[in-house]
């Protein structure tokens, strides 16, 4: 793994936050905006199908988010932020 310049871990990092944060806005406004009737009529009904929902959710938004943002990086040829980065930038070795 070759040593990068905190200036560059940071910008990447930047990058990738502002990325994430278009992303799950976007994420946001489609749960409210098809989802959401759905979404409190499982809750009104039942609630271990709605738990069940939310946490299949929750992880494939997580799956989806890091695929999406790992595909951005490379297409515009950045690093992808992560701790091995961290630590390889500031280990002492």
């Amino acid at each position: 793994m070759k040593r990068m310049e905190p200036g560059i871990l940071f910008r990447n990092l930047l990058i990738e936050i502002v990325i994430y944060s278009f992303l799950i806005f976007g994420y946001y406004l489609l749960v409210l905006r098809w989802l959401d009737d759905w979404l409190m009529t499982i809750f009104n009904t039942n609630l271990v199908y709605y738990a069940v929902v939310g946490l299949s959710m929750i992880f494939i938004q997580a799956v989806l988010l890091d695929f999406v943002t790992s595909y951005l990086m490379k297409f515009i040829k950045t690093d992808q932020f992560g701790i091995k980065r961290i630590l390889d930038v500031f280990s002492d070795r």
